[in-house]
């Protein structure tokens, strides 16, 4: 597979803030067909059976994501992030643990930390035990939360953040955008749904 030119997340967001997370071979045809957007987030799938629709999405500008905690058959050891890197070309990885990430920047990947907070309080208090110079930036869950957190996101993390997780309308992608984040992962539920309408 060619090697992809990195590329960061936060400036492919400029065409569209929506991100599709995908499950299948499916749902990522499906995104290919109809996402502005041109980061895909990949999760609880198999990579090895989607390396032919990777090959279309590069060549379609597309930046690749995984969740690397929550993908089938590859382990968040060096192993598994470098093939990530040097055969599947992915763009970066989400996880929410700290050491994974450092050893995937080691290999030039983008890291996202996924963060859960239900509070500032609690979000300051793991941010003192993170290394943030080897994350790019946060990914914090539930996105519905981010609107009624204070002080608000923009003044605690230290980097950009997108938000996933619990959004189900419009009104609630809007909320969250205006909150601060640079985006807003969907799931593969929500791709026709009102959460969609209307949203860039």
């Amino acid at each position: 597979m060619t090697v992809q030119p990195r590329r960061s997340m936060i400036k492919l967001l400029t065409r569209s803030r929506i991100i599709p997370q995908v499950e299948s071979r499916v749902q990522l045809q499906h995104v290919l067909r109809t996402s502005a957007c041109k980061v895909i987030i990949l999760r609880h799938c198999n990579l090895l059976e989607l390396a032919p629709l990777l090959v279309q999405a590069y060549s379609r500008q597309y930046a690749v994501y995984v969740n690397i905690d929550h993908v089938e058959g590859l382990h968040p050891d060096a192993a598994g992030l470098q093939y990530l890197a040097d055969q599947l070309s992915v763009a970066g990885i989400i996880s929410a643990n700290p050491k994974t990430l450092a050893l995937a920047r080691s290999y030039g990947l983008e890291t996202v930390l996924r963060i859960f907070a239900a509070d500032s309080t609690g979000l300051e208090s793991a941010l003192e035990m993170i290394d943030v110079t080897t994350v790019d930036l946060f990914d914090v869950a539930p996105a519905l939360a981010i609107p009624y957190i204070d002080p608000p996101l923009t003044s605690v993390l230290p980097l950009p953040f997108i938000g996933s997780g619990l959004i189900s309308t419009g009104d609630q992608v809007q909320a969250v955008l205006s909150a601060g984040a640079s985006g807003v992962m969907l799931t593969p539920h929500d791709f026709g749904s009102e959460a969609r309408a209307g949203i860039n």
